[in-house]
């Protein structure tokens, strides 16, 4: 199954060709986008081999774009996952002719789906249809039931993911995807949370909406009255901004408590990392991984962290804002170092034994720990965090 991150890389240099050649702003093509589907002329279409003659022919279009966009894949390699019966594709269909695709595998039992293939013919690229596919894809998985989207990427495939809603840090649980797809080197897994309150075909548009309301509101009062309103406000000493009074907007801060007891953010990580480095697998990660010992560690894991390097970012530092801002961005850390340890050193070892264990315990003691975030002033509550 390696040749899948070779597509996803393939992906990604066609979408940065499409930002370069097209005239249209990303807003205007969305726009275009959505006039053809309502007329007709494009449409997403969900095919799989069912036996029935019209679904045979649409798979093997795709077939034939993925062999041409995706040259260095083989050819049988592409038709057994595209008419393998527990793969579904959606194709992207203009003015009647198939024109891309994308080709994953559902999980149902776990709730994800792997991407295997995803390309547009080199004729259609220009039109940005590569994303239109992505957020279809998204809309499509949200019916399915589908709440992540999983592949793998090469170094030069994670800045097109990252445009996509992709990122590296999984945050599934490990067991819940493990051994329902293969873990590859030097690839980089990585992760897509669907929303479903999320319209994923108009979320430019609104975005668009939202900045033209605040341009307009801003014009409405003009520069100068902005400046003068918003001077002398002193973030330190709170309160509400003149150009804020008589919105909905409060001042908030973040209530934190362990055990039942209410205790600053800093103190909470500063007691959960203490117990973390006592514990007894935790003895592989308590510095960093000495290039004596492993001369390739910096080759493979590409954004190391280590229990000291943690302790170092909860210092103090006079003058300078605190690293850790929530407790997710802790969590992401620890996380993080335990999945280090498991694609460097593989499984069935010492090492990735303690990092299984040491994630188990991480994970207990951080749910032992509240954070909210509520109005400054008491008077009521307010969802965040």
């Amino acid at each position: 199954f390696f040749p899948q991150r070779a597509s996803m890389s393939v992906m990604a240099s066609a979408e940065l060709a499409v930002d370069n050649k097209s005239d249209q702003t990303p807003l205007a093509r969305e726009r275009q986008h959505a006039q053809d589907e309502r007329e007709g002329r494009l449409r997403f279409v969900v095919v799989k081999n069912d036996g029935l003659d019209r679904s045979l022919i649409s798979l093997i279009d795709m077939k034939s774009i993925y062999s041409k966009q995706l040259p260095k894949m083989g050819k049988e390699y592409i038709v057994r996952l595209v008419l393998d019966r527990s793969h579904t594709s959606l194709a992207c269909v203009f003015e009647g002719e198939i024109v891309g695709g994308v080709t994953y595998r559902r999980h149902a039992t776990q709730a994800f789906a792997e991407i295997a293939f995803c390309a547009v013919s080199a004729t259609h690229q220009v039109r940005g249809y590569g994303t239109r596919l992505m957020n279809q894809l998204k809309e499509h998985c949200k019916r399915e039931g589908i709440h992540f989207l999983l592949t793998y990427a090469d170094n030069h495939a994670i800045g097109y993911f990252r445009k996509q809603g992709f990122q590296k840090q999984v945050t599934m649980k490990r067991e819940r995807w493990l051994g329902y797809i293969k873990d590859y080197d030097g690839g980089t897994l990585m992760e897509c949370a669907i929303d479903t309150q999320v319209d994923y075909l108009n979320i430019r548009f609104v975005a668009e909406e939202q900045r033209r309301a605040i341009a307009e509101r801003m014009e409405a009062g003009g520069a100068q009255q902005q400046e003068a309103e918003y001077a002398g406000y002193d973030p330190a000493e709170g309160g509400v901004p003149a150009g804020l009074q008589g919105t909905s907007w409060r001042e908030s801060a973040l209530h934190c408590s362990m055990q039942g007891k209410p205790v600053p953010l800093a103190d909470c990580l500063q007691a959960v990392l203490a117990e973390v480095a006592t514990h007894p697998d935790a003895w592989p990660f308590q510095t960093a991984v000495s290039t004596t010992l492993a001369p390739d560690y910096y080759e493979v894991i590409k954004d190391p962290v280590d229990l000291a390097s943690v302790r170092a970012r909860l210092t103090p530092r006079a003058g300078a804002p605190p690293h850790y801002n929530s407790l997710d961005q802790f969590l992401a850390d620890l996380l993080r170092m335990c999945e280090n340890c498991r694609v460097y050193n593989g499984d069935n070892n010492e090492y990735y034994d303690c990092a299984v264990r040491l994630e188990a315990f991480v994970r207990k003691k951080v749910g032992e720990v509240s954070v909210s975030r509520v109005p400054a002033d008491g008077t009521r509550p307010e969802s965040g965090g």
